[in-house]
């Protein structure tokens, strides 16, 4: 509820501030004509077409990542010499900035979705593997000992014992990656110009000079994307790993 009442509160300054014209309206179009644009693209099937090319990119990039980065975390948190080996290149690797590489990707992807997949699996990569890590990490020893001691194989370890503990933290990285990814593939698209997407429609609004209403729109609509994304990983570590107090809060 108070939720609510923060957007609510937000919606009434927003729309202040185009109808006193402390802003022009031109540059910032009210709330009132801002929302029903939005629900009308949302009911769009051309709209739906350029959401759907950026969550495809967002949903893509995040699931190659989360496949690299669960597996690689828990080796590095299980195994210090891993750690050991592996954290200057880790290090290395995870100081270039995604939008560095951009160039690099448009040169040898093109400007299609294989670009955008492999900047937000790139971006989205970091957050999963360091919250897969710091869960290994905060498993309680005794149980894997336990686990040991009765001779369970190290695979059924990491899966009985391991993962389902640090699962709080990993679905903690899956609810961050998720949001970066959705800003990095939107981002991507509006940078290089590709020919679908939501920063696509975005760029070409941009260009008409005309059409202030739909670009606000579509971000409140790309807002609504990631509100969603965000209270849908939250619902699901509540659901299911409500035991454990290090869940999404």
């Amino acid at each position: 509820m108070r939720g609510l009442i923060g957007f609510g509160v937000l919606a009434v300054v927003y729309e202040g501030l185009s109808r006193l014209e402390l802003v022009d309206p031109k540059l910032l179009p009210p709330a009132t004509v801002v929302l029903p644009r939005a629900a009308e693209m949302a009911l769009s099937p051309a709209f739906l077409v350029e959401l759907w090319a950026t969550m495809q990119a967002v949903l893509l990039g995040v699931g190659i990542a989360f496949a690299i980065a669960v597996p690689v975390g828990l080796l590095i948190g299980s195994y210090s010499s891993v750690a050991t080996a592996t954290t200057p290149i880790v290090d290395f690797v995870r100081s270039v900035p995604g939008i560095a590489i951009i160039p690099l990707l448009v040169l040898v992807l093109g400007q299609g979705i294989s670009m955008k997949v492999c900047i937000v699996a790139y971006v989205t990569v970091w957050p999963l593997l360091f919250n897969t890590i710091y869960g290994v990490r905060g498993v309680d020893r005794v149980a894997v000992e336990t686990a040991r001691s009765f001779h369970v194989s190290t695979l059924r370890t990491w899966l009985q014992v391991i993962l389902p503990s640090a699962l709080p933290l990993i679905l903690t990285g899956l609810r961050l990656a998720l949001a970066t990814g959705l800003t990095v593939a939107i981002a991507a698209e509006i940078t290089v110009g590709t020919q679908d997407g939501i920063g696509y429609f975005i760029l070409l609004q941009s260009y008409s000079g005309m059409h202030h209403d739909r670009i606000f729109a579509a971000v409140v609509l790309a807002g609504l994307v990631g509100f969603f994304l965000n209270w849908l990983t939250v619902v699901a570590s509540r659901r299911w790993i409500a035991w454990d107090s290090r869940g999404v809060q």
